[in-house]
C-alpha cells in the first residue's frame, strides 16, 4: 500500500473536488521540482475537474472517480452496466464522450460534463446509449470527431457524440481513419504489405492517387488536424499531410526510415495548433517530436530530455493553447516537456521534473491521463491516484495524492473525461478542417 501524508490528503482532496474545480496552487506537498519555469508570477486559477471512468478486470460495470464532487463521494461503482469485465474505453477528441467496447458491442458513454464550464456550470449523471454495432467489433479508435469501429474486415465510422453511423468501409485491414475535407484513409493488405490510400467520401481514389506502403503490421496511428501518422512494424513512419486550399484539400504522404524514428513503438497526438505528434518507445527510452510543415514533416529527437529510467507512457493536455507533454517514468518520476513548434522551429524550451512516489512499484500497466491542463497518474500496485497540477500550461507540480478504491488495482481500461474551454486560434489556424456536414451524413459501403 502506498504511503502519503494523510493529514494533508483530506485538505487537498477537498480543494480538488470543491465546486467542481481543481485549484491551481503555488506548490505541491510531497514533491520536489527542478522546473525551468518561474511560478512566482502566477495567480491562482481554476479549471473544471474531470471524471476518471474505468473498467476493472475482475468485475463487470464501469466505475468512476469524480473530481466534480466532494471527496467523500468521489468513488462510485457501476455507473454504467456492462455485460463483461475489462471492457475497453476510448475517449473522444472532445473529451466529453467515450466509446465503450463491451463484448463486441459498441456504446457511447456520455460523461455528463458538457455544461461544466458554462457560466452556471453543472453536471449530469454518466449515461450510455447503444449503437447499431451489437457484436463482432474487436477494435475502436478515435479519428478526428469520430470513432472508427473494426470487426476484422469492416470499419464503421461513428459520430462520437451520438454514435450514429457516418460511413462504412468493407474489405479493409485496419480501422479507416477520417481526414480533413471529408476524405478518409484506408488500409488494405496486399501480398502481406499494407497499402495506405487517401480516398474520397464515396470510396473512390483521388484523381491523382495518394498512397504508400507499410511493409509490416500497423503498430500505432495518431492524428492532429492536418497530420496523420502511421507507425509500421518495420521501423518506418508514414505521415499523411493535409493542406487545405481555397476549393479543395490536397494530400502528401511521406515515409521516414531514418534512425530518428527507428525503434519507435507508440504515437501520442497533441492538441497543438502546429500539428505536433510525439513518437516514443519504452524499450529504447526514446522520444521524438514530429510536426506538419507545408508538404513535409519536421522531426526532432528529444530523448536527451528524458530521465534515465525509461518511459511508461506519454500524455498531452487537450487544450490547443498548450505545448506540453507529460511523461511518466518507470521509477515514478513525472516529466513535463514544454516544446515550441511555431514556424520552422521544433525545440524544447523547458521542463518540470519531480518524483510522484519512488517507494512503490511502477509498471507498464500504470496510466498517465490528461485533461485540458492537468494530469492524473494512476498507480495500480500502490492503489493510488496522483493529481498533477499546472499553471497556464507552463509549470507542473504534484498537487495531491489519494488512495484508490479497493478495485483500482484491477483497473483494465480508463479515460479521463473532461470539458474543454474554447480558445481563439491564430489567424493562420482558425479555419475549420473537419468533415463537411454533407460528407458526415453519408452512410454507404465502400
Amino acid at each position: 500500500m502506498a504511503s502519503f501524508y494523510e493529514s494533508e490528503l483530506s485538505k487537498s482532496l477537498l480543494v480538488l473536488a470543491m465546486a467542481g474545480t481543481l485549484a491551481a496552487c503555488g506548490g505541491g506537498s510531497g514533491s520536489s521540482s527542478d522546473s525551468d519555469h518561474d511560478d512566482d508570477d502566477h495567480s491562482e486559477e481554476e479549471h473544471a475537474g474531470g471524471r476518471l471512468i474505468y473498467s476493472v478486470s475482475d468485475d463487470s460495470g464501469l466505475n468512476m472517480y469524480d473530481q466534480t464532487v466532494e471527496s467523500d463521494d468521489a468513488y462510485s461503482t457501476d455507473v454504467i452496466a456492462t455485460s463483461t469485465s475489462g471492457s475497453t474505453l476510448v475517449l473522444a477528441k472532445s473529451g466529453l464522450t467515450a466509446a465503450l467496447l463491451d463484448g463486441g458491442a459498441v456504446s457511447i458513454v456520455d460523461s455528463g460534463l458538457e455544461h461544466l464550464v458554462d457560466e452556471d456550470g453543472h453536471t449530469h449523471d454518466v449515461s450510455s446509449a447503444a449503437t447499431t454495432l451489437t457484436s463482432g467489433i474487436t477494435t475502436v479508435i478515435t479519428t478526428h470527431e469520430y470513432f472508427s469501429a473494426y470487426d476484422g474486415s469492416t470499419s464503421t465510422v461513428l459520430n462520437a457524440e451520438d454514435g450514429a453511423v457516418v460511413t462504412t468501409w468493407t474489405s479493409v485491414d485496419y480501422p479507416t481513419l477520417a481526414l480533413a475535407g471529408g476524405h478518409y484513409l484506408t488500409f488494405t493488405d496486399i501480398d502481406g504489405s499494407i497499402t495506405i490510400e487517401v480516398k474520397e467520401a464515396d470510396g473512390e481514389s483521388l484523381t491523382a492517387p495518394v498512397s504508400a506502403t507499410c511493409n509490416g503490421d500497423i503498430t500505432a496511428t495518431a492524428q492532429t488536424e492536418h497530420l496523420t501518422q502511421i507507425l509500421c512494424s518495420n521501423d518506418s513512419l508514414l505521415s499523411v499531410i493535409a493542406a487545405e486550399g481555397e476549393t479543395d484539400t490536397s494530400f502528401t504522404i511521406t515515409t521516414d526510415t531514418s534512425t530518428t524514428v527507428a525503434d519507435l513503438t507508440n504515437l501520442t497526438a497533441t492538441f497543438s495548433t502546429y500539428d505536433v505528434i510525439a513518437g516514443w518507445s519504452t524499450e529504447a527510452n526514446k522520444l521524438v517530436l514530429s510536426k506538419a510543415h507545408s508538404d513535409h514533416v519536421d522531426t526532432a529527437d528529444i530523448s536527451s530530455e528524458l530521465v534515465a529510467d525509461g518511459i511508461i507512457t506519454v500524455a498531452a493536455p487537450s487544450s490547443d493553447e498548450s505545448e506540453a507533454l507529460g511523461v511518466l517514468g518507470t521509477s515514478g518520476r513525472f516529466l513535463a516537456l514544454f516544446y515550441h513548434a511555431e514556424g520552422e522551429e521544433l525545440t524544447i524550451e523547458g521542463s518540470s521534473k519531480f518524483d510522484l512516489d519512488t517507494s512503490i512499484s511502477w509498471s507498464a500497466s500504470d496510466l498517465l491521463l490528461a485533461d485540458s491542463e492537468a494530469f492524473i497518474a494512476v498507480n495500480l500496485a500502490g492503489n493510488t491516484l496522483f493529481f498533477i497540477d499546472g499553471h497556464d500550461g507552463e509549470s507542473y507540480h504534484l498537487h495531491s495524492s489519494a488512495e484508490g478504491s479497493s478495485d483500482l488495482s484491477a483497473l483494465a481500461s480508463a479515460v479521463l473525461a473532461h470539458a474543454q474551454d474554447d480558445h481563439d486560434h491564430d489567424e493562420d489556424h482558425d479555419d475549420e478542417h473537419d468533415h463537411d456536414e454533407e460528407d458526415g451524413e453519408s452512410d454507404h459501403d465502400h
